[in-house]
């Protein structure tokens, strides 16, 4: 019999820390919601795998190596069979250096390893018999594909709604899947629930869990507060919540919106979830792999110099940003990044995680070219190596494209790691 444990725990900042995702240093002035982390503990007797999510912009790779040695130790279990993914809030804490804009805070990353361990430790505590059924659903009305070809031919990235005869590059991936977790008595206990759209539907001062937390309360006003959902943020890299046709999106709190609206559609797909049958088998792999940076074109490194010599170079503060980085990266030359891709399958279900903020493509790739029956993909696993593109979208104009230290990899890098995952499913 399957037994499976589900918890929580807060993870909020302090006020006054500083608040990743914008070309601004942002010090947190309030809060609109808490921000927690979410574990999920399986377990068939022979394996063990756990599976943690956490209201953050990412989670960086000193938390990781942290996390998964000291669970690995304390639960007896494969450090491949631990995935730590990020909703990506973009109103969370200081969990990275990005430029002047924000900066990596140890004592708030200390406090959330130790967190995540103790949730993932009190999930096991509260294994219970489950059963677990797949179902996916579908949802169209509240992402959006965020890389645009313009009417001229010219490639942009949120591009505004002056143009009516721009299209979007590509499509965003409709599904909603759910990974069902019920008491043996039928009761709802939690669930696993995996969408992919880009977390940064709030800006301001203020903490906030985005459209995830917005889901997560709603769910829990349904199936009640015992019920723990699970959110793993899909490949979403080039994906928002921005409509430039219809400006849907154009509405107060609209990331409240947005949460009411995944809940809906998780519910309804929920309660068509067929139970998984037999023996569930858990397993996991995983695979560091080295992948190169890029290096700055001639051209960008001449804009950079024209940048970096004007009298005021700070007064367009993303130039400056951008110039800065061209330099170092012309300085530090081609390195290898270390990345992490993993497989955890639970019965029919594989949860593929990549690190970084990937592209939708290699999500519905994923899927496509799968052994595996049901399959999740996880946005941020294990780390961050920056955007990782399809080759089409090197373009200038695409906002992921320019090089920069969230945005640093060769273009062959998600080809690299979605062939090495489905070698590693293979295997499985």
């Amino acid at each position: 019999m399957l037994k499976c444990g589900l918890y929580e725990m807060d993870t909020t900042p302090a006020l006054g820390m500083e608040m990743p995702g914008h070309f601004i240093l942002r010090n947190a002035k309030s809060f609109l919601e808490k921000l927690y982390c979410h574990a999920s503990y399986f377990d068939n007797g022979e394996e063990r795998a756990v599976i943690i999510s956490n209201d953050s912009i990412t989670i960086p790779e000193y938390i990781v190596e942290i996390v998964r040695k000291e669970l690995a130790e304390q639960l007896d279990m494969k450090p491949e069979c631990i995935l730590l993914c990020a909703t990506h809030t973009h109103c969370g804490g200081p969990l990275e250096t990005w430029g002047e804009f924000v900066h990596f805070n140890k004592i708030y990353a200390d406090f959330v390893a130790k967190r995540f361990i103790d949730c993932a430790v009190m999930a096991a505590i509260e294994a219970r018999d489950v059963i677990i059924g797949y179902s996916k659903g579908y949802e169209d009305k509240i992402a959006y594909y965020r890389d645009f070809v313009m009417s001229d031919g010219s490639f942009r990235t949120n591009p505004g709604m002056e143009d009516p005869g721009k299209r979007p590059f590509g499509e965003i991936d409709k599904e909603v899947g759910v990974l069902r977790i019920d008491n043996l008595d039928g009761t709802p206990y939690g669930a696993l629930i995996n969408y992919a759209c880009h977390c940064d539907c709030v800006g301001g001062w203020s903490f906030s869990s985005d459209y995830p937390g917005e889901m997560k309360k709603l769910l829990r006003k349904v199936y009640g507060y015992d019920f723990i959902p699970v959110f793993i943020n899909g490949f979403s890299g080039n994906i928002n919540h921005c409509d430039y046709f219809t400006a849907f999106n154009q509405y107060p709190e609209h990331y409240k919106r947005m949460g009411r609206m995944l809940a809906a559609d998780v519910i309804r797909t929920r309660e068509y979830s067929e139970p998984f049958e037999g023996d569930i088998k858990i397993s996991g792999k995983d695979f560091k792999m080295a992948i190169p940076t890029r290096e700055p074109s001639a051209e960008l490194l001449k804009w950079a110099d024209e940048i970096l010599s004007l009298p005021d170079p700070k007064s367009d503060i993303v130039s400056y940003f951008y110039a800065l980085q061209t330099k170092d990266f012309q300085a530090a030359g081609v390195k290898m990044i270390d990345a992490i891709v993993q497989i955890i399958q639970i019965g029919d279900l594989a949860i593929y995680g990549m690190p970084g903020e990937i592209f939708v493509e290699f999500g519905l790739d994923l899927k496509e070219h799968s052994p595996i029956k049901y399959n999740m993909h996880a946005n941020l696993a294990n780390g961050c190596i920056g955007y990782v593109l399809i080759r089409e979208l090197f373009q200038p104009g695409i906002y992921e494209a320019r090089l920069c230290t969230s945005s640093k990899m060769t273009p062959d890098a998600g080809y690299m790691m979605v062939d090495k995952l489905l070698e590693l499913a293979e295997e499985l």
